[in-house]
């Protein structure tokens, strides 16, 4: 039997080939960063949300922002609970929180509404720049906003009105409309 033997040694190194390129394109969960200079992120995971939350961090290359790392923040394949998802992260990084979501069936596809029957996938995001020991408040739909340390946040603060107690924009960011985009791996 000269076949079997070559031919299980492909049935065994293809799916190990494939398991291994695709493990550097799903995010891992993400490990606080421990140092003394750490800022901190929270962000809410509301009540009733299907989906995920990446945190995500970027570098500048050429003309575009390329994905350097990639976490897992929180995913929901049933409604949450609602919960407050809080991160330690190393300052001076280009960083997003991405969420990603089912759109429905409907959505609008070159200027016209179109129908999926199998629905389609969005996606929000939330740039900033972390600077050493401070703290973050950040919202996919809302943006960003730099608050105090003893600034109460719960998973049913509403996001409107800490906008509306910090209305200044966070003074260093970039511009995440223009990740470099990869045929695999997302942008």
């Amino acid at each position: 039997m000269p076949f079997v033997r070559p031919c299980s040694a492909f049935l065994v190194f293809v799916p190990a080939v494939l398991l291994a390129g695709c493990s550097a394109l799903l995010p891992r969960d993400y490990t606080n960063y421990t140092g003394e200079d750490a800022a901190t992120v929270l962000a809410q995971d509301p009540e009733g949300f299907v989906g995920t939350f990446y945190l995500s961090v970027y570098e500048k290359t050429g003309i575009c922002y390329d994905r350097k790392e990639r976490y897992e923040l929180g995913s929901n394949i049933l409604p949450s609970g609602g919960t407050l998802m809080s991160a330690k992260v190393r300052p001076g990084q280009l960083m997003a929180l991405q969420q990603l979501y089912s759109a429905g069936q409907w959505a609008l596809v070159d200027g016209k509404m179109t129908f999926n029957k199998d629905g389609f996938t969005a996606s929000r995001w939330v740039s900033f720049i972390p600077e050493p020991g401070k703290r973050y408040f950040l919202d996919p739909a809302l943006g960003a906003r730099e608050i105090p340390s003893d600034y109460p946040v719960t998973t049913y603060t509403k996001a409107s009105s800490i906008f509306s107690d910090f209305k200044t924009p966070l003074k260093r960011n970039w511009d995440p409309k223009n990740r470099c985009q990869h045929l695999i791996g997302g942008s």
